[in-house]
């Protein structure tokens, strides 16, 4: 186990000048700057052609992916725009994000990798929405607000009420930041 941890440090910095020469580097990083980027909240009648008129403003496109339901094949409202450069790219989110698009606010940024889908990092920094059922018909919202506040910031709290009384329905809602949500799940359940 040493010797294999020994090797690969050797064997990699000169397997990088060998294949890096100074005539090699120029393509390589062409190829590194092409910049995928996520599009998401689109229109669901927008199309390639529409992507490529109003993201072709700020560089070149090498390709648009708009992907569709596997059964309806409707599309699914959000695609990948990939530019030749990462100026490109970087200049069509300063301009594009949160601006409207064929009647709705898109979102335009990098892409998470497959893996980060639906947790990683993202989450992390989000808020989390949290149900809190089995409640008494007495709680009020400020009451399951200062409960969860031991655990970090709320930023929403939510109880509904029956439309016809007004009285609660023995449930809520609270929204705060993901890890402090987790946290308060831990604690409180």
């Amino acid at each position: 186990m040493t010797e294999e941890t020994k090797e690969t440090p050797i064997e990699t910095p000169e397997e990088t000048e060998e294949t890096t020469p100074a005539t090699e580097e120029a393509g390589e990083e062409e190829a590194e700057e092409e910049v995928k980027l996520y599009v998401g909240n689109l229109q669901y009648a927008t199309n390639e052609a529409r992507l490529r008129e109003e993201f072709g403003q700020y560089g070149e496109i090498t390709d648009v992916f708009l992907p569709s339901d596997r059964i309806t094949g409707r599309p699914r409202g959000f695609g990948f725009v990939t530019f030749s450069t990462k100026d490109a790219a970087e200049e069509a989110i300063k301009n594009l994000d949160k601006k409207e698009l064929d009647g709705r606010v898109i979102m335009v940024n990098h892409p998470r990798p497959r893996g980060e889908t639906g947790g990683g990092s993202r989450r992390e920094k989000e808020d989390m929405k949290l149900y809190v059922g089995n409640l008494s018909f007495d709680t009020t919202s400020d009451s399951l607000k200062e409960l969860f506040e031991q655990y970090g910031t709320v930023s929403d709290c939510f109880l509904p009420t029956n439309r016809e009384t007004g009285k609660p329905r023995g449930f809520g809602f609270v929204t705060m930041p993901t890890g402090e949500a987790n946290a308060a799940i831990d604690a409180v359940n």
